[in-house]
């Protein structure tokens, strides 16, 4: 897995929680106004890799958001930068198409060139019937058609960091636990856990910033290891930004930090 593909799962962040205190509305993850993000929206990430405590400037994430009327169109451009590509060359495109009402997405589509391995696919999400209708292939590869049941409304690695932008984190005590659902060639449940609430930290070009600290649980395998954490911290102001992305892999650690911002919707704070 590149960098970038560990920033798109690292932001896998969270819905509705599992057990809302009494007086507390649970977050509505199927219905979502948008409050904290708008059309014109460019941030962008910088990718890094330490190995033995030596950082290493390693790619870079570009995020855009287009406001196309009813829907919004959202891409995501990964990178590796070219000091970088003699070790990993990395060129991903994803993007999204998410209804402007509900911010449940309508099709999901990715183009992975990753090393010396290329593959594509499709989603198309019929979120009225709960259904999803998906097409897998490469280069060298037979494309693969399949349809499949969904347990409700669903959501793809795009519309989930966006929609949960618009969580109220006030509302919930430190320590909470949420879930997080959506869908890539299966549906992926995962637990995620509000650690803290402003908490201040310092993000390299940006200062102290207040936030919020979120760890994702992670699904073990050859690049995790078992019971990993992710560390992601959100912008604690309107805009609910992640700011900031550290976690360790099999081999080192890696690290995502928030370079560039255009297009807000809120006014947002560069400390230093």
């Amino acid at each position: 897995m590149s960098q970038f593909s560990l920033l798109i799962t690292c932001m896998l962040l969270l819905s509705n929680p599992t057990s809302p205190e009494p007086g507390i509305k649970p977050y509505n993850y199927c219905d979502t106004p948008n409050e904290s993000w708008q059309g014109g929206e460019e941030v962008t990430y910088k990718l890094y890799y330490q190995l033995n405590f030596i950082w290493i400037a390693a790619g870079e994430a570009t995020f855009k958001v287009k406001d196309m009327g009813d829907r919004y169109f959202i891409t995501i451009d990964g990178r590796t930068i070219s000091a970088f590509e003699w070790f990993y060359k990395v060129q991903d495109h994803y993007e999204s198409v998410i209804d402007k009402k509900t911010l449940l997405p309508l099709s999901f589509s990715r183009d992975v060139h990753e090393g010396k391995y290329q593959w594509w696919d499709k989603f198309f999400f019929d979120q009225v019937n709960h259904k999803v209708s998906a097409s897998k292939g490469g280069p060298d590869k037979e494309t693969k058609y399949y349809d499949a049941d969904l347990t409700g409304c669903m959501h793809d690695l795009i519309s989930i960091i966006y929609n949960v932008r618009n969580v109220n984190f006030e509302q919930y005590d430190e320590g909470a636990q949420f879930d997080v659902k959506v869908f890539i060639e299966e549906e992926y449940p995962l637990k995620v856990e509000l650690r803290k609430k402003n908490y201040e930290t310092r993000v390299r070009g940006l200062g102290k910033q207040k936030t919020y600290l979120i760890r994702p649980q992670v699904v073990s395998g050859h690049f995790f290891k078992e019971d990993t954490r992710m560390d992601i911290y959100i912008s604690d102001d309107g805009n609910r930004i992640p700011l900031m992305i550290e976690s360790p892999v099999s081999v080192g650690k890696v690290k995502a930090v928030l370079r560039e911002y255009k297009g807000l919707r809120h006014p947002f704070v560069c400390n230093e």
